[in-house]
């Protein structure tokens, strides 16, 4: 289906912690002047992995629902 999500990033919320950041075995997450930041958008696999390490809710990863017949 080709979808290209990718997790949102809520600056104000993170603290810096980098527990996200350690999680991403595609290196696609960087912390930047204190701050989570997607610096490599292109490596990111939307694997789930940094939205649930985030101790303040950070990171949030959409999806949509799709209903079939």
């Amino acid at each position: 289906m080709g979808h290209n999500f990718l997790p949102e990033i809520d600056a104000e919320a993170c603290t810096g912690c980098g527990d996200c950041v350690m999680v991403c075995e595609a290196a696609a997450l960087a912390l930047e002047a204190g701050k989570v930041t997607l610096a490599r958008p292109d490596r990111c696999e939307y694997d789930g992995r940094c939205e649930p390490v985030c101790p303040t809710g950070a990171i949030q990863l959409p999806y949509i629902i799709v209903l079939g017949a």
